[in-house]
């Protein structure tokens, strides 16, 4: 595991939050639900990654698309009928940490694009 840098990486991706949500949009597709949770446990775990290496950008728009991604999963008749097979898979807590470091990155980025 990498070490947490110290400082936030300079900003790279956009100069507003807003530009920055642009980023975060996904298309639903015509997928399966087992496509979408590996997905999702892919976007989260490199959205970790970001968030240690300081790359508040990057870890931002992928907690976002992490939320938006387990919003479409929850919509799923197949969600609905193994809700508790799904938030297995899909880790109880996960879902709390995005929403949560998202906000928090939210706030930090709105300070940091002036």
């Amino acid at each position: 595991m990498p070490a947490v840098a110290s400082v936030p990486k300079e900003l790279y991706l956009c100069t507003s939050l807003k530009d920055l949500n642009k980023k975060t949009e996904i298309k639903a597709e015509k997928t399966s639900t087992k496509n979408y949770v590996q997905s999702a446990l892919k976007i989260f775990k490199a959205a970790e990654e970001c968030r240690l290496d300081r790359d508040e950008e990057k870890a931002y728009v992928l907690y976002m698309k992490y939320v938006t991604v387990y919003n479409l999963i929850k919509k799923r008749p197949d969600f609905k009928q193994q809700q508790d097979y799904f938030h297995s898979i899909l880790g109880p807590t996960n879902i709390k940490k995005a929403i949560e470091e998202a906000e928090r990155l939210s706030e930090s980025l709105k300070l940091r694009y002036v």
